[in-house]
C-alpha cells in the first residue's frame, strides 16, 4: 500500500522511493496475499458489524477492499501508486464489483462523503514517517468520518519485533510468481531509533531456467509505541474504543505482534 510521495533517507542513507516495493501489482498480490487471510476476515468482519459506506486508505491492489466490497457493501478505495489502482480496478471488475478507486495522497485528500467505516491496514499507517505525516492522516481521516463512525487500523508493536540492526539476510517467505518462477525472499534493516524508523531492504531471488536473478527494493517504517500512539490519537480528536494485538483478537501486550486500534472522533 502506498501513501507517501517518494522521499529522501537520512543523509547517511541513500535516496529511496518508498513506492517501489509496490511497483509489480501481480506478484504483490501472490506474496502478500498468502498471508493476509486472518487480516482480511478481521476488516471483513468488522466492515460488516459497523457497516457503510466504506472507505480504504492506502488500499493498494484491493487484498481488502476487494472482499470487503463483496460483502455487499458501498467502499471506497484511495492509495498513491497508480498501478497498484489499476490492478485493483481490473480485479473488481472481473467480479463484477462496483468500487470507487482514487488516487491521492493519504494526508491531503478531499473526496467531498463522510463515511461510516474507514480502515488502513497493510501495517500502512508505519509509512507515515514524521508525526507530521501522521497528523495529516488524522485530519484527513477525520474530515471523512461520520460522526457515528468508525476508524480502524493496525501497526507493528514496537516491543514484539527485533528493531536491532541486521545486516546478514533474514528469510521472509517463498511464493510462486505469476512467471511460474519459484521467488525466495529476504531482507536486511537498519533501525534508526531517533527517527524511529527501520529501513528494510528486500531481496527477492529466482531463476527463470537459464539465470539468476535478484531485485533489490527499499522501505522505511516508523514504529509507534502504544502510550504514544495513545496520545497521538487522543491529541488528534480521536478516542480508542478497542485494542488488540493480533488479529484473533489477542489482548495487547508486550509481545504482541501488532496494535490494532478501533477508534472513534
Amino acid at each position: 500500500m502506498a501513501l507517501l510521495q517518494p522521499g529522501k533517507r537520512r543523509a547517511v542513507m541513500n535516496a529511496y522511493d518508498n513506492v517501489e516495493e509496490f511497483a509489480d501489482p501481480p506478484n504483490y498480490d501472490i506474496e502478500e496475499g498468502e498471508r493476509s487471510a486472518p487480516r482480511i476476515a478481521f476488516y471483513c468482519d468488522l466492515a460488516k458489524a459497523v457497516g457503510g459506506p466504506v472507505l480504504e486508505i492506502a488500499c493498494g491492489l484491493g487484498l481488502v477492499t476487494i472482499p470487503v466490497a463483496s460483502q455487499g457493501l458501498d467502499v471506497t478505495g484511495v492509495d498513491l501508486a497508480h498501478p497498484m489502482l489499476e490492478y485493483a480496478r481490473k480485479k473488481a471488475e472481473t467480479q463484477n464489483l462496483s468500487i470507487r478507486w482514487v488516487e491521492a495522497d493519504a494526508r491531503s485528500f478531499d473526496l467531498g462523503a463522510q463515511y461510516q467505516f474507514i480502515f488502513m491496514t497493510g501495517n500502512a499507517f508505519q509509512a507515515f514517517l514524521r508525526r507530521e505525516d501522521q497528523e495529516a492522516l488524522f485530519e484527513s481521516v477525520r474530515g471523512h468520518l461520520l460522526p457515528s463512525g468508525v476508524f480502524a487500523f493496525e501497526t507493528r508493536n514496537p516491543s514484539g519485533h527485533d528493531l536491532t540492526d541486521q545486516s546478514k539476510e533474514e528469510f521472509d517467505q517463498s511464493y510462486i510468481s505469476v512467471e511460474s518462477h519459484e521467488v525466495s525472499v529476504s531482507s536486511t534493516q537498519v533501525y534508526d531509533p531517533i527517527a524511529q524508523i527501520i529501513y528494510w531492504t528486500s531481496y527477492r531471488r529466482w531463476n527463470d531456467g537459464k539465470h539468476d536473478h535478484t531485485k533489490e527494493t527499499h522501505i522505511a517504517c516508523r514504529f509507534t509505541h502504544p502510550q504514544e500512539l495513545e496520545a497521538l490519537l487522543h491529541y488528534n480528536g480521536f478516542q480508542i474504543l478497542r485494542q488488540f494485538g493480533s488479529w484473533h483478537r489477542d489482548v495487547l501486550s508486550t509481545s504482541s505482534p501488532s496494535i490494532i486500534s478501533i477508534c472513534k472522533s
